[in-house]
């Protein structure tokens, strides 16, 4: 009986867009990783390993590890966030499940960060300016908008249903 009700809250169109949501908000919190250590990444882009030292004490290991841990940080802060509505809402903890399962599985992909997608938004948010704090500024601002949007938007359709 109780395997039922599950079933019924369980609404794929609902976590389709959750996960879509928070796939825009979690790119865009890995821009803004980059753009808070601008520097550091231009100094890895140049190659230039003394201004690199200079700006951090880290080495190249631990550099990329913190950049890991912004994303896992963002993501369970997303998840969270997302549980908190469904539940608010009385969506079912089955959606917000699966939602944690699928984004888990798509940012593995790393469909924004790499690839055709991340080019063309490179370049997109390159228009506005020349260095990497503003570009990558204007471009998590966007994805973290949009993934805002979304996630406002999908919640409002649903609960007026």
């Amino acid at each position: 009986m109780k395997s039922k009700t599950i079933i019924k809250k369980f609404n794929l169109k609902l976590i389709i867009l959750e996960c879509v949501a928070l796939i825009f908000i979690i790119s865009g919190i890995k821009r803004l990783y980059v753009a808070y250590n601008a520097e550091i990444f231009d100094a890895i882009e140049r190659r230039d390993w003394k201004v690199y030292e200079s700006l951090t004490d880290l080495d190249g290991p631990l550099f990329l590890a913190s950049h890991v841990y912004w994303i896992l940080t963002g993501m369970i802060i997303g998840v969270i966030a997302v549980g908190l509505i469904n539940w608010k809402n009385k969506f079912g903890i089955i959606n917000s499940i699966a939602v944690l399962i699928l984004t888990l599985g798509i940012s593995m992909t790393g469909f924004f960060s790499d690839g055709i997608v991340n080019r063309y938004f490179n370049y997109f948010c390159g228009i506005f300016a020349d260095n990497t704090l503003i570009t990558f500024l204007i471009g998590s601002s966007l994805l973290i908008l949009v993934g805002i949007l979304i996630l406002w938007k999908t919640i409002s359709v649903y609960k007026t249903r």
